[in-house]
């Protein structure tokens, strides 16, 4: 069966985008790799590696049990000197494992650092809770940060360095006003995720950058909200018409771009050459009219505006585009329900609002069943012309 790319090299030849020569090379590479790829050559996955961890976490969260059930037997100086022990040994430990080297050595190697910056979370809180050190969550969490960070960029850990990046983040959200960008705070949450994709780059750890990416955005949801709060409350203050010319001016650029996307190549722009984004503006636009149609709209005119969207979506690129194609269909067939639900059920009774139901449902399938045959005669006969 051809995979997503060789179809899309397919389409792109057949649109005259790339040239014969090209098109063949790049099908015969995909061939090569994935005959590779069929002989052993791809790395396997390895249950081992998954295994290796839980069995470290499991470790981790064991050791701070048995610390935490027998504190108060435990001398101090034993309980401080046993804490330095197991963050030694974790680290020095991952380091001799990384350096031997061997088919599991990576993952046996950030094992043995999970379970020092285990050690280290938990001790630094039963320390402080031994000495009755006065601080927050938020303090806590910035000295972790702190911690695993450095610790992280020393070895290399990914570990460590995704523990501190979600340390600052818990940091961050429990700062008094995480809702500005304008303070120290942000600064340094920016600086620590900064650090993360800098380690990534440099480290070679592809998948950290990720890490630091998502963690940047989760301290930006407070600021989010405080913005979408001031867009909504912008929002409810304007003007009824003012509401429906903007879902209808989104409607229309919408359509447009459908349209103007239906010949476009190479040179056009983005949005152009993916019609799913103009495909999605318009879905966003017909549910707000559905939201406010009570009062801007009537329910009987945003429906048929809605499964006259879908259509013409099916129209301008459900031959080609199997997102627009499996969403529109959606679309229609809930639009269908909704409208029913809302309208024939109330003077209807139970079973005659399934019965009709039912004989809708069949209708839409035929109609379907119709516009995928008449989507493959066009794509055979544009096949041909372009061949």
């Amino acid at each position: 069966m051809a995979s997503y790319l060789e179809n899309q090299i397919k389409d792109w030849h057949n649109r005259g985008i790339i040239a014969d020569d090209v098109a063949a090379a790049l099908l015969a590479d995909i061939g090569r790799s994935g005959a590779a790829a069929r002989d052993g050559d791809a790395k396997p996955f390895s249950f081992f590696r998954i295994v290796a961890i839980f069995a470290a976490i499991s470790f981790a969260a064991a050791i701070v049990m048995f610390i935490s059930a027998n504190w108060e037997a435990i001398p101090r100086l034993a309980k401080v000197a046993g804490i330095m022990v197991l963050i030694a040994g974790g680290l020095i430990g991952g380091a001799v494992i990384g350096a031997r080297g061997g088919r599991h050595a990576r993952w046996l190697e950030e094992a043995a650092y999970l379970v020092a910056g285990a050690a280290y979370v938990g001790g630094v809180a039963l320390v402080g809770q031994m000495y009755h050190l006065p601080g927050d969550i938020g303090q806590a969490m910035f000295g972790f940060a702190l911690g695993l960070g450095i610790a992280g960029l020393a070895v290399r850990s990914h570990v460590l360095a995704a523990g501190a990046l979600g340390a600052i983040a818990w940091w961050y959200l429990e700062t008094p006003a995480p809702e500005t960008l304008v303070d120290a705070d942000f600064v340094i949450f920016a600086a620590f995720c900064a650090a993360g994709y800098a380690l990534s780059r440099f480290g070679r750890m592809p998948w950290l950058r990720w890490v630091a990416a998502a963690t940047f955005l989760v301290g930006l949801v407070p600021f989010l909200f405080s913005v979408l709060e001031a867009i909504a409350d912008f929002y409810e203050g304007l003007p009824d018409g003012a509401r429906l010319a903007i879902w209808l001016a989104l409607l229309a650029a919408s359509l447009a771009g459908l349209w103007l996307a239906r010949g476009a190549g190479a040179p056009a722009p983005a949005f152009l050459r993916r019609p799913e984004t103009a495909f999605g503006a318009g879905l966003i636009a017909l549910l707000a009219l559905h939201v406010e149609s009570g009062d801007l709209l009537p329910l009987l005119v945003v429906g048929p505006m809605t499964l006259g969207f879908a259509l013409y979506a099916l129209f301008t690129h459900g031959a080609r585009s199997r997102t627009i194609r499996y969403v529109s269909y959606a679309v229609f067939v809930g639009e269908i329900l909704f409208l029913y639900g809302e309208t024939v059920a109330s003077l209807l009774g139970t079973a005659g609002f399934f019965l009709a139901v039912g004989v809708t449902l069949t209708l839409i399938a035929g109609g379907i069943y119709w516009a995928e045959r008449r989507f493959k005669r066009r794509a055979a006969i544009e096949e041909q012309a372009d061949g």
